[in-house]
């Protein structure tokens, strides 16, 4: 530990108490600083910040603990030793904390298991009894009827403080990077229950996991183009996507100061009535159109290349054309624009996937029966004939080989940029990744709970560990670093601690040999290290 004075650009001098601390996997130790007492170009105010900071260093110094020797001779000596994973509490809990601690009114109690039970949903996803039991190897103590009561405590009201306090910290997020919450991207997704009982919530309806004689219910979940969430609905499982929109759009601007945005969707959204209220509402929005479903006059003009021009012509290291970019602008009789596209790429990748599609499909050709095609190969240009045989229809074909590479989005934002308007619904990837978290990182489904209070209280739950690992990657890639989630998870689970308790009950900690970039991913974070070894005081 010792004072440094450090020369700016401008020619001042600041004054700082730093220590050097050795890191794993490097050579040199690092320099931490622990107070910064501020700069000055003047030598009296520098010889002022100088005895602040020599006061402030005999000050810790004074108060340190010293650290207490461990005395182990004999199997009597020691009473309890354990391995404890203490990376998911460290990054998650510091990062819920950040989040939650001050925005919902529980009291610490409660908030310190709302905290645990969150931190191992992202740890250790599983059932609440089984959360329970697998608890104890991360330092958490938690029982499953402690569990239970804490979910019936979630109420509708609390569950609404939790999506304003991530509303609050996303927006936070961006405007350190000096951005705004501008561009929404929206969809939804099914959720399976492993039973066959309805209510207010659960329903039958369609499946986008191919579950449909399960009940399940729709969520509806909104990101930045970060990838920061920014809220979530659910709706009974029976209800149309189409539906869902404009209800979750009202409610955010109800609850958040929402203003101007740009809303960018799937073509299931698509509808006079959503498109109708959201210019209304002075909400723009980009929607994937469905080409082959709009009116002859306006088909043909997709359909017309000569009318395309070029936007983008994209090269491999070899200098070979990979893709090649082309669109119009189409004014459309409501007042919006269809900006059609065409891509070599794509075309070759539809002509490609129709012809293994008619490979699978020739293997049906002596079969009478259609509905032994699976839904995914039933296609315009399967027909079958009198004789009650599939077969191919060639002029169906023909026709739909006209439709390889076009695709179109439909908006209502002014001064069109074709290029941008096709970057920004492209990171429409970002929720679609979102959900691939919640189900597979999180196993938000399926749901076993029963009670529509328990049912609301888990996804709650796995919304608030969706956030915290959207911050953590949000934070991470700010800082240069790109860590996969499943990578993370990797390295957290390799950051434990023996814990060791003597005759004495005196209680110990060991660190064990952490990856060497765990380091990098906690002083991104603002995290503290741990020491090598430390003695925790009794209470």
């Amino acid at each position: 530990m010792y004072i440094r004075k450090k020369i700016n650009k401008g020619g001042s001098y600041s004054v700082m108490l730093v220590t050097g601390e050795r890191t794993p996997g490097r050579k040199n130790p690092t320099t931490r600083i622990i107070k910064n007492f501020g700069s000055s170009s003047e030598e009296k105010a520098l010889e002022n910040l100088v005895q602040q900071a020599e006061a402030y260093k005999k000050h810790l110094l004074s108060h340190s603990p010293k650290p207490k020797l461990l005395k182990i001779a004999a199997d009597i000596d020691l009473k309890s030793c354990r391995s404890l994973n203490v990376g998911f509490t460290d990054v998650y809990g510091q990062c819920f904390d950040n989040v939650f601690h001050s925005t919902l009114p529980l009291k610490p109690a409660a908030m310190a298991q709302l905290r645990d039970l969150v931190v191992m949903r992202i740890a250790q996803p599983a059932s609440k009894r089984k959360t329970a039991q697998l608890s104890s190897g991360y330092g958490i103590e938690s029982k499953v009827d402690s569990i239970y009561k804490l979910m019936d405590k979630l109420n509708d009201k609390i569950i609404t403080q939790i999506k304003q306090a991530v509303y609050q910290h996303t927006a936070q997020a961006l405007e350190q990077k000096k951005e705004t919450i501008d561009i929404l991207f929206y969809d939804l997704t099914t959720i399976s229950f492993e039973t066959s009982s309805q209510d207010e919530l659960r329903d039958f309806g369609f499946s986008k996991d191919g579950k449909h004689q399960h009940v399940k219910i729709m969520l509806a979940v909104s990101v930045t183009k970060n990838g920061l969430l920014v809220d979530y609905q659910e709706f009974p499982g029976n209800c149309y996507e189409g539906h869902t929109l404009l209800p979750v759009i009202n409610n955010m601007k109800l609850r958040y100061e929402i203003d101007k945005i740009v809303l960018v969707a799937d073509a299931a959204l698509m509808n006079k009535i959503n498109l109708q209220e959201l210019t209304q509402k002075n909400i723009q929005y980009v929607i994937a159109s469905r080409i082959k479903n709009v009116k002859n006059e306006i088909k043909d003009k997709i359909l017309d290349i000569t009318a395309y021009k070029n936007i983008c012509t994209i090269h491999d290291t070899q200098g070979v054309i990979q893709d090649d970019i082309k669109t119009q602008i189409i004014s459309l009789p409501t007042g919006d624009s269809l900006v059609a596209y065409h891509s070599s790429k794509r075309a070759r990748k539809d002509a490609h996937d129709r012809e293994k599609d008619i490979e699978r499909i020739k293997k049906y050709i002596n079969s009478t029966a259609k509905s032994k095609l699976t839904s995914r190969l039933k296609k315009p240009y399967v027909k079958v004939d009198k004789s009650c045989k599939i077969e191919i229809d060639v002029e169906q074909l023909e026709l739909q080989t006209r439709y390889d590479g076009f695709f179109a989005l439909q908006t209502n934002v002014d001064h069109i940029n074709p290029k941008e308007l096709l970057s920004t619904y492209r990171g429409l990837w970002q929720v679609e990744q979102t959900f691939r978290i919640a189900k597979s990182n999180l196993e938000i489904r399926p749901v076993f709970h029963y009670n529509p209070r328990r049912v609301k209280a888990h996804f709650a739950l796995c919304y608030m560990a969706l956030s915290l690992i959207r911050y953590v990657d949000f934070t991470l890639r700010n800082h240069g670093l790109l860590v996969p989630c499943e990578q993370l998870y990797l390295l957290l689970d390799r950051m434990r601690v023996i814990e060791i308790k003597n005759a004495k009950d005196e209680q110990y900690e060991f660190l064990e040999d952490p990856p060497p970039e765990l380091p990098h991913i906690y002083h991104a974070l603002n995290l503290s290290w741990r020491r090598k070894f430390s003695h925790k005081p009794q209470l």
